[in-house]
């Protein structure tokens, strides 16, 4: 054996003791903080459909903890499905859907975002360009006023 087949030798050893253990373990670690931003997600859901309600406190908690683990993007709607009269006597099924943004905007001014019983949440968490979609129905309306 000369010397370059040696040193070719040494380098795959290297790389295959201490660069695919690493290369491995990061892996692994994305997969766990995934996870984690996925429970997150999951457990804010069911307060506010158990609370009715979104409250500042609760959506900035959301927000810390969902950037502690990565998350580059939330993306949160309301859809509310309403019965309304037409003219000629029938009656139409309207969905109407509430944005982030009008959400964040109700929280700014009111505090608090009211939801009623049978909203459907939806939360969207983007960590690096995958999406990951979750959905709960509100449980229970929050009392007005």
């Amino acid at each position: 054996m000369n010397a370059l087949e040696k040193i070719v030798d040494v380098i795959t050893v290297t790389i295959l003791m201490f660069l695919l253990p690493i290369l491995y373990y990061g892996s692994r670690n994305q997969v766990a903080e995934t996870v984690m931003a996925g429970q997150i997600g999951k457990s804010f859901l069911k307060r506010i459909s158990t609370a009715g309600e979104i409250t500042v406190p609760v959506w900035n908690e959301l927000e810390r903890e969902l950037k502690h683990y990565g998350c580059t993007e939330i993306v949160l709607e309301r859809e509310r499905k309403l019965y309304e009269p037409a003219e000629n006597g029938t009656v139409w099924e309207r969905m109407y859907c509430m944005t982030k943004e009008e959400i964040e905007m109700c929280l700014a001014e009111q505090g608090r975002c009211l939801l009623q019983k049978d909203d459907r949440m939806r939360l969207v968490l983007y960590r690096g360009s995958m999406p990951t979609v979750y959905y709960e129905s509100v449980r229970t309306g929050a009392a007005g006023g």
